[in-house]
């Protein structure tokens, strides 16, 4: 599959280092993507009504009074365009204006590699793409792959953090946590840096000593003896 994405930006050098970063991130897939970059909302809606189609729009609110972006993204949508979109933008200002017009994301700038391509694992994962039924209190959950940040285990109970922020907690286990997180880890994009926690590769931000810090901001236990393998897994992921 081809994935098409929609970088829409005045700033041309912010949309040759999403282009960059879009690339880096299709670079690990089996897929593959192409970036068009757009220099405004008048050209990403003329290239809409010429034809095109993406797969994802990525759009800066440059504007610090009625981004023309939003504007842009409201017709699309009006005009029945249901792809996922996302803003990125130097202020939280128009973040409530944004998830009114059905935003995936909005990214405050600069956007870091890691941030780009969680967002680029819910805007590719298709519908029918890898997820884990859970089992709480509420009843069964399903949960895609890609919207999991990590997993904590505590007394057999497995607390799922999301990237959205919510915390989905399962029932007590009657198997091992192994058996929860095996699906994870052969999946390739999650960790297990430590007994109790499995981590998504792409929501890992900085690796420090003793601990792996997440885009939450949650901070993730590395036994003395795990540091190395968890480095060097790492560095492979981001190669």
């Amino acid at each position: 599959m081809i994935f098409h994405i929609a970088v829409c930006s005045p700033d041309a050098g912010l949309r040759s280092g999403l282009e960059r970063q879009c690339m880096e991130y299709f670079a690990r897939r089996a897929d593959a993507c192409i970036v068009q970059q757009l220099p405004d909302a008048a050209t990403l809606l003329q290239r809409d009504t010429a034809g095109d189609r993406y797969e994802l729009y990525l759009i800066e609110l440059a504007a610090v009074a009625s981004p023309e972006g939003l504007a842009a993204a409201a017709e699309l949508r009006r005009r029945g365009r249901r792809a996922p979109l996302a803003f990125v933008a130097r202020t939280p200002a128009h973040a409530y204006s944004a998830f009114r017009v059905d935003a995936m994301q909005y990214l405050l700038l600069p956007v870091h590699q890691q941030e780009l391509s969680a967002l680029l694992d819910r805007a590719a994962e298709p519908e029918y793409g890898p997820a884990l039924t859970v089992n709480t209190a509420e009843g069964l959950r399903v949960l895609a792959y890609a919207e999991i940040e990590y997993l904590e285990c505590t007394h057999h109970i497995v607390h799922f953090h999301l990237l959205s922020g919510e915390d989905v907690t399962s029932l007590s286990l009657r198997v091992p946590f192994s058996a929860v997180a095996g699906p994870l880890l052969a999946d390739g994009r999650f960790l297990q840096p430590h007994r109790s926690y499995v981590v998504s590769l792409t929501a890992v931000r900085l690796l420090s000593a003793g601990e792996l810090q997440m885009t939450s901001g949650a901070r993730v236990p590395i036994p003395r003896g795990r540091e190395g393998a968890v480095r060097e897994a790492i560095r492979a992921w981001y190669r």
